[in-house]
């Protein structure tokens, strides 16, 4: 079977009811599953005897919101099958394992996406057609794979301080850094405007003031400030001024397809090489999910010999 992986390391976790499974839960809400024998009743799958419908794929797939070309939809129902499989081959294990999501621990978990969202959840999901409980069934699923791949995989994996010593120094062109600047810009829809706050900037006005009051660009309420560094190349054309100015230069007013812009130069970074202390928690992560995928792909294969599946993907095509 092609495996579609669905966790942490290689994709989010799907929180919108699109993935929801016709199996026998008993630690979390219910959802009824075929009956494998009704004359009626099409399966793509089995996992453990345990049977995935079309009819349960047909919904699972639209209510995705999937629309695939047709010389990409066998394809693409494929590998969403094989997500659906391998999906519910973890919440077996997990409920094997006596791995346990209580309703206080959905319920945060709901109250965490409302106050993100800042909407009322049950009128969001409406307005997509999902139905709520479908949902909440979803989210102690994918709890529960959550800590099953956190005791499967997660505890199995450590990144050292020595391994990410020595990774630095089998690697120190990774961490070249090209010159980058910090900047502030003010930005006006004439080029009359921009001549006018050039002159003010060139009597002693307050930069960052006068970019709160007249810039139309989406870092005006920030004083115009980008609030990081970049290199050449990483902004448009326009912005090359920037690299030729001293530090604590304001520039000449610059056209561009967004209007007129006048730069001030706050920090320039010479080209050179990030140091150990700067980049260790760069490759302590870069190194940890290396790891987790590795440690992941044999727990999955472990658990893929430990499961009896059958696949019909010409069912499929219907």
């Amino acid at each position: 079977m092609n495996s579609i992986r669905l966790t942490k390391y290689t994709a989010p976790v799907l929180i919108l009811g699109l993935l929801l499974f016709a199996c026998k839960k008993k630690d979390g809400p219910q959802q009824g599953s075929a009956r494998p024998g009704a004359a009626d009743v099409k399966i793509v799958a089995t996992v453990d005897g345990d049977p995935i419908t079309l009819g349960e794929f047909q919904e699972r797939f639209t209510r995705a919101g999937i629309k695939p070309d047709r010389d990409d939809e066998m394809a693409l129902k494929t590998e969403f099958l094989n997500r659906i499989i391998e999906r519910k081959m973890m919440l077996r294990d997990a409920q094997r394992k006596r791995i346990k999501v209580g309703l206080p621990e959905i319920n945060a978990r709901i109250e965490t996406f409302r106050s993100e969202q800042n909407k009322d959840i049950k009128e969001t999901l409406a307005g997509m057609g999902i139905d709520f409980e479908k949902w909440k069934a979803d989210i102690w699923e994918n709890m529960m794979i959550e800590k099953l791949t956190a005791r499967e995989v997660d505890r199995h994996v450590s990144v050292s301080a020595p391994e990410v010593r020595r990774y630095y120094q089998a690697n120190p062109q990774e961490f070249d850094r090209p010159e980058q600047v910090r900047a502030r810009q003010i930005v006006v829809s004439t080029e009359e405007e921009a001549r006018k706050i050039l002159e003010a900037l060139r009597n002693k006005a307050d930069f960052a003031a006068l970019a709160k009051q007249k810039s139309t660009a989406p870092e005006a309420a920030d004083g115009g400030d980008f609030g990081r560094y970049f290199a050449m190349g990483e902004m448009p054309p326009e912005f090359n001024v920037l690299f030729g100015m001293p530090k604590g230069a304001v520039s000449g007013v610059v056209k561009s397809p967004y209007g007129y812009h006048i730069f001030k130069l706050e920090e320039k970074r010479t080209a050179g090489r990030r140091g150990l202390e700067e980049v260790s928690r760069e490759i302590h992560d870069k190194l940890l999910r290396e790891k987790q995928e590795k440690r992941y792909q044999q727990w999955l294969k472990e658990l893929r010999a430990r499961t009896k599946f059958e696949v019909n993907y010409q069912a499929l095509e219907q």
